[in-house]
């Protein structure tokens, strides 16, 4: 049963990843073509009539500001990089650009230039963390730096919606109190909120995975570290009573003196009884013997 879940909480992680690495893309892919379904994915849309520079009907998307016209979305060669929700550096005009725009110039300029650069660094961080997930259903220490990865991909994530969102209600509240038309590209936020949503999911899997997976190497002994059951290895493991091995020392033989007229006595030790082999370490040995000298002899 456990096995089964933690498979089923891997292909659910992955899938997840997948669709959040996808979201992104489509995000960034927004305003390159003017084939569907890419088309439909703008910022803002606003009539900028009257504005010097500038169509009719204007669509503001990730590389910048398209024409809309016959129902069609054309996207001229001005597109460039962190390109602002900003009808004054948009157009180099400020005839006929709501006041807003003018006022409050600076929020709208750095809020989606910093928006563009915290997507890219959002994709390169989960699309990292996706690739990188496959290798850790056969390593575990992969799992650490996913997470760490995703972490900072969920921070970016985050704060670049939510930038672009600030910045894309200014733009409509602005283009409707100069009393011109403007609304919100439901698809293209749908997807920035949608990828939020699915990056707190995906936190949320492989934190359990990685705090579970810390949870269990914190249970589990090395194997360096396990207790020995041999009894030659520490004190405490031995039998009361057992004598190692390599403590048993083989008894001295006896030696024998030979005493005068040839009789052999054998030695007997101390007060008649055998001599007991000491154990340990002998620092005096003492070997009397009597051999007989010339004055003995008759």
């Amino acid at each position: 049963m456990k096995r089964s879940t933690n498979i089923l909480l891997k292909c659910l992680t992955l899938l997840f990843l997948a669709g959040n690495t996808l979201l992104l893309i489509l995000i960034i892919i927004s305003g390159t073509t003017k084939h569907y379904p890419v088309d439909r994915f703008y910022w803002v849309q606003a009539n900028t009539t009257g504005i010097p520079n500038a169509p009719d009907e204007t669509r503001w998307t990730f590389w910048g500001a398209c024409t809309r016209s016959n129902g069609e979305t054309l996207c001229s060669g001005d597109l460039a990089p962190a390109y602002p929700i900003s009808p004054r550096d948009n157009f180099n005009t400020e005839v006929n650009v709501p006041h807003h725009f003018l006022s409050n110039r600076d929020a709208f300029y750095y809020l989606t230039r910093f928006s563009f650069a915290f997507f890219w660094i959002a994709l390169a961080f989960v699309g990292v963390s996706f690739i990188l997930y496959l290798l850790s259903w056969i390593s575990s220490t992969v799992l650490q730096v996913i997470f760490i990865l995703m972490i900072f991909g969920f921070i970016f994530n985050v704060v670049a919606v939510v930038l672009q969102t600030a910045a894309t209600v200014m733009a409509r509240n602005a283009f409707h109190d100069g009393d011109r038309s403007a609304d919100i590209g439901a698809a293209l936020m749908g997807i920035a909120w949608a990828s939020v949503a699915v990056c707190i999911i995906e936190m949320a899997f492989i934190g359990f995975s990685f705090i579970a997976n810390k949870y269990e190497k914190g249970f589990k002994t090395p194997p360096h570290l396990e207790p020995h059951t041999n009894a030659k290895f520490g004190f405490f493991h031995r039998k009361r009573g057992a004598i190692p091995q390599d403590t048993i020392r083989t008894p001295i033989p006896t030696t024998q003196t030979e005493e005068p007229n040839n009789v052999v006595v054998p030695n007997t030790g101390t007060l008649g009884s055998p001599e007991i082999p000491h154990k340990g370490i002998k620092f005096f040995k003492i070997k009397r013997t009597h051999t007989p000298g010339d004055d003995d002899s008759i």
